[in-house]
């Protein structure tokens, strides 16, 4: 299977793309237990730092991961306690394909934040995952929903995660919790065509896919998706001509 988004030079065939769970987490207004404030700390970041942290914050939702790394590494030399800093640092290096690297920072905004900042959390296990260490993924996953248990992306990457440890139905609850809290997720609809398509329902998986098609038309899973399809009319076709 083609692993699409943001670790599409990893080659990691045998996993789904978590890249929903690295990209909705670059943040500037989410602070510790995920309460989407402003926090104190970064109020009382200096000036200079700041402004590093704004510009770099900017052009990784841009898509310029490469070009925001310089400017979070100076928001952290200068405002060491910076644990935003550190996780959108974590981002960067991971969309440049540096998992090492990015284990390191995130391993420090959790650090920072005493385990109190979920997307941290959900980073780490995402790392990990590609790593095919789907039990310590797992364990860091439901960290964070300790922490933000209403986060559909927590619940997204918990489905992934239990998808690859074979615990089929477990990733299903997981799937449809995680768009029951944010229905305007599209990734969450191919795993499902995943899930159904190991349940042998064809017909379920041309549902899941024509949902993420009309969510994001062009997403990163697009390949996937219309593999799924594919698949399931053919499954779909064979019985018709059985039945005939």
């Amino acid at each position: 299977m083609r692993v699409a988004g943001f670790f599409l030079f990893f080659g990691v065939m045998a996993l789904l793309t978590p890249a929903v769970c690295f990209a909705q987490t670059p943040a500037n207004s989410s602070g510790p237990r995920g309460d989407y404030t402003i926090s104190v700390q970064e109020l009382a970041m200096p000036h200079k730092a700041a402004r590093a942290f704004e510009k770099g914050t900017r052009l990784l939702l841009k898509g310029d991961a490469k070009a925001s790394v310089p400017y979070f590494r100076t928001a952290i030399e200068l405002a060491p306690s910076s644990y935003r800093a550190y996780h959108n640092l974590a981002l960067a290096l991971s969309r440049l394909g540096q998992l090492d690297a990015a284990e390191q920072q995130f391993q420090k905004s959790i650090d920072l934040t005493g385990g109190g900042f979920a997307p941290s959390l959900f980073g780490l296990s995402m790392v990990l995952y590609h790593r095919a260490d789907f039990r310590g993924a797992e364990t860091l996953i439901r960290r964070g929903l300790f922490v933000a248990p209403g986060s559909g992306v927590g619940e997204y990457c918990l489905g992934l995660v239990q998808y690859s440890l074979g615990d089929i139905s477990s990733a299903e609850r997981s799937a449809v919790e995680a768009l029951n809290r944010n229905p305007g997720d599209a990734d969450p609809h191919v795993l499902l065509g995943r899930i159904h398509e190991q349940q042998h329902n064809p017909s379920a998986v041309v549902s899941d896919v024509q949902a993420y098609l009309k969510l994001e038309p062009k997403g990163a899973l697009h390949a996937d998706a219309l593999e799924l399809l594919r698949r399931a009319q053919q499954d779909l076709s064979r019985v018709s001509a059985s039945l005939n």
